[in-house]
């Protein structure tokens, strides 16, 4: 426990510092702002030799061979795993009536959905969010969605930035499926994350073989085209959350007028 403490502490001090990234050099919302675009391009291309020899023959063979019901099945037990970093965030994003809903589906979905297998809560009229910190920094903070700070590419983990990847720290350090296995099945916690990681990996990889062949067929320079993308799917994601955070906002406030009225 105290090693677990000790690496979620390390995590927060990371996320400072990145996001003390994100805070300057602000660039605007016109391009994105890619400092290290030479070491970022040789992990690129590390990342693109893996997804060619294993990731995407591996992702190829999944949405072939295994059913569809179970492949719904397996997605439905990894969003289950990520309903409380979900409903954290919601909290920290100032929605706890959705956070409320998200714990309901989880515990619904634990249950009676035999731990996920089965999306039931969606049935009961529950309906799934999926938030992350990198989405709850972007909530707040006070630049343009597409300035993330600088651009990123993560080992083994794709596109990413400074916001984003502070917010991913944070979700790791707060993740309660990660603490609990952590500290109930400490000799075998690195194979359940490795495990659950690889998951999502092969999962996610075999949704979107069609939309990065394409992008990848029809782009000149495939790093730029998915640096671009990324940056704008996650502009676009934050922009309608803030969206929807000032319109709950306005609603609250005149509602307290109608009150006080």
């Amino acid at each position: 426990m105290a090693a677990s403490i000790r690496r979620s502490a390390a995590a927060l001090v990371l996320c400072g510092g990145l996001l003390g990234g994100c805070s300057s050099g602000d660039t605007g919302a016109a391009d994105v702002w890619d400092p290290l675009e030479t070491p970022n391009r040789f992990i690129f291309s590390i990342n693109r030799t893996v997804d060619i020899i294993a990731v995407r023959p591996m992702a190829v063979m999944y949405r072939d061979l295994v059913p569809e019901r179970a492949q719904t099945s397996v997605r439905n037990a990894l969003d289950n795993l990520g309903e409380p970093v979900t409903a954290i965030n919601e909290v920290l994003q100032g929605d706890p009536n959705r956070a409320v809903t998200t714990l309901a589906r989880f515990l619904v979905n634990s249950t009676i959905g035999l731990a996920g297998l089965f999306d039931v809560a969606t049935g009961f009229g529950l309906e799934r969010t999926k938030e992350d910190g990198g989405k709850t920094i972007g909530t707040w903070a006070g630049v343009e969605p597409e300035n993330g700070g600088p651009y990123l590419m993560l080992p083994l983990a794709g596109p990413s930035n400074a916001r984003d990847s502070a917010g991913l720290m944070m979700d790791y350090a707060v993740d309660p499926f990660r603490i609990l296995t952590f500290s109930l099945a400490y000799n075998s916690w690195d194979t359940i994350q490795s495990v659950r990681y690889a998951a999502n990996v092969v999962d996610y990889r075999s949704r979107t073989i069609f939309a990065l062949d394409d992008l990848e067929k029809n782009s000149v320079d495939y790093y730029a085209a998915l640096r671009s993308a990324y940056t704008q799917n996650r502009a676009d994601q934050i922009r309608q959350k803030r969206d929807k955070t000032n319109a709950k906002s306005e609603l609250e406030r005149r509602d307290n007028l109608a009150l006080v009225k």
